[in-house]
């Protein structure tokens, strides 16, 4: 262990990485301290011991404008192991209707939209009007969020302009967004992910998933924090803070120890944030971090050959959300990804049903699976997956800062603008460690 660090980051999930290199990049000496055997948090890969394949425990899927995650990924030098769509392309199959697909052209902004409104067969005239004004209608509510009643997705998509159309495609894409049902989720979220999404050029709006596991996307970080005169230590559980005449001062471990440091940042889950903070630092903040978790359960099915008419496919109108084309295994077969989220009907259900359920769905969506063998069928439920997306929980959402000198706040729970992604862990990471100064 060092001997005293400049500050301490507790948390190796992609919030606690982020701000943990980013202090490092900037000089100083950081420990980092994971109560796990590994990184990643509820992102994260293993070994599956049934087949020795990679798994993730979830299928997180990110963008070619996660401008804050790429930045963290470029500075530890594992960009490449995300594989990026070279520009937008959603492959949808919906229950009654069939196949259509948005796909933008490498076109200038914002022609690369109007081009792929124009060529998907399920809009119509209207639905075009609607959808071109979809982005000003996003910056529109943020411009005045606060001032008025926060919306549900549901409302604000049913509000001039809209259109039946484009909510049906839409409504998928806030589901995965915000792991939450439109009927609840936060409008101000999904605003705040379109204007992303449609500000971004043609060239940076693809969709990506890591080419093997999320494991890899944090691979070797622990290098450069140690290189840098840090250190990362893990099964090191962070029992409480010491906090002296209103101002950091290290933190209790498990076992007795303790560790020094005039500055700390607390980059863990909203409920062990519960159970850190002393009572007086804690009430303020009560109310997130007791609120409810949103469950996402996604499957591995293995068939004989490629199913799949695109990497991605959105299911709408059958309970299986989306499903991705993982690739050829090295124990044979062929990687179809599926996934479920705001899963709160599919926590508690025996697996094996959930697994039958999902075959079934991607054989009626998909003709080549009707034909293809299916070799295996895994599902995996996050039951702690993210926080809800509601208005209610937004409100609750807490800064970086805290009423102790020294002590930050990071992690996809907190106030990031965001939905609890990936995207937004690391942008609340490095927001953080930039208030450290």
């Amino acid at each position: 262990m060092i001997g005293s660090p400049d500050a301490l980051v507790v948390g190796a999930g992609f919030a606690g990485v982020a701000a943990a290199t980013a202090l490092a990049q900037r000089g100083a000496r950081v420990a980092v301290l994971e109560a796990r055997q590994r990184s990643g948090g509820r992102a994260c890969s293993w070994i599956d011991p049934a087949t020795g394949e990679v798994r993730d425990n979830g299928q997180h899927v990110l963008g070619g404008f996660y401008d804050e995650t790429l930045r963290l990924l470029d500075r530890i030098g594992t960009a490449d192991a995300l594989s990026i769509d070279p520009s937008f392309r959603l492959h949808l199959w919906e229950r009654g209707r069939g196949e259509y697909e948005l796909n933008c052209p490498r076109l200038p902004a914002p022609l690369h939209w109007l081009a792929a409104l124009a060529r998907c067969s399920r809009f119509s005239v209207p639905a075009r009007a609607a959808a071109l004004q979809l982005h000003a209608k996003a910056r529109a509510l943020l411009g005045v969020n606060g001032t008025v009643r926060e919306r549900t997705v549901e409302e604000w998509l049913s509000e001039p302009p809209g259109h039946a159309d484009l909510m049906t495609v839409l409504r998928p894409i806030a589901l995965a967004a915000l792991n939450e049902d439109p009927r609840h989720g936060s409008a101000a979220l999904l605003a705040r992910v379109l204007d992303r999404l449609l500000s971004a050029p043609a060239s940076r709006s693809g969709l990506a998933l890591p080419r093997r596991g999320l494991a890899d996307l944090l691979l070797g970080y622990e290098r450069y924090i140690e290189s840098r005169g840090g250190e990362v230590r893990y099964r090191a559980t962070v029992l409480g803070l010491r906090i002296a005449g209103g101002r950091i001062d290290g933190v209790s471990l498990l076992g007795g120890g303790r560790l020094d440091a005039p500055a700390v940042i607390l980059a863990v889950p909203h409920e062990r944030a519960g159970w850190i903070l002393p009572p007086r630092q804690l009430d303020p903040l009560r109310g997130a971090a007791t609120t409810p978790w949103s469950p996402i359960v996604s499957a591995v099915h293995a068939f004989d050959r490629p199913i799949l008419p695109a990497r991605f496919v959105g299911l709408l109108g059958i309970p299986t959300q989306w499903a991705f084309d993982r690739g050829p295994l090295a124990s044979g077969g062929h990687a179809v990804g599926t996934l479920r989220s705001a899963a709160f009907a599919d926590a508690e259900r025996v697996p094996t049903d959930i697994a039958d359920e999902t075959t079934a769905d991607l054989r009626e969506a998909f003709p080549l699976a009707r034909t293809a063998r299916l070799l295996s069928a895994r599902v995996y439920k996050e039951r702690r997956a993210t926080i809800r997306s509601t208005p209610e929980v937004q409100a609750l959402r807490p800064g970086a800062t805290t009423g102790v000198k020294g002590l930050f706040l990071a992690g996809d729970w907190t106030d990031t603008g965001l939905p609890p992604t990936i995207e937004g862990a690391v942008q609340s990471g490095h927001h953080a460690a930039g208030l450290l100064r």
